[in-house]
C-alpha cells in the first residue's frame, strides 16, 4: 500500500478541522475539542514545512544509449600550428 502524498493529507486534514469548527459548540465542547485542532494544525504546519524543504522533482537523467552520438571534432589548423612552433623551439 503506497502513502497519501503529503498535498493530499494537509488538504485531507484541512477539511477535518473546518468541520470540526463549523459543528463545534464553544459552550459545551471543552480541552478535547481544543487539543484535536491543536494537533490537526500542527500536523498541517508539519507536513507544508516538509513539503518547502523537499528539493523540487528532477526529471531523471536518461539513459547514456539513448544520449545522440557525439560529433567527432576536429581540431582547428591554428592549433596545430601552434604545436608546430613549440616543438620546433624544443629542438
Amino acid at each position: 500500500m503506497n502513502p497519501r502524498p503529503a498535498q493530499e493529507t494537509v488538504d485531507s486534514l484541512r477539511v477535518t478541522l473546518q468541520k470540526l469548527e463549523q459543528a463545534a459548540d464553544p459552550v459545551s465542547d471543552g480541552q478535547d475539542v481544543a487539543e484535536l485542532k491543536r494537533i490537526l494544525l500542527n500536523r498541517i504546519a508539519e507536513l507544508e514545512t516538509l513539503q518547502a524543504l523537499q528539493p523540487e522533482e528532477v526529471a531523471p537523467a536518461p539513459a547514456p544509449s539513448d544520449l545522440p552520438p557525439i560529433a567527432a571534432a576536429e581540431e582547428p589548423p591554428a592549433q596545430e600550428a601552434a604545436g608546430a612552433t613549440i616543438l620546433e623551439k624544443l629542438n
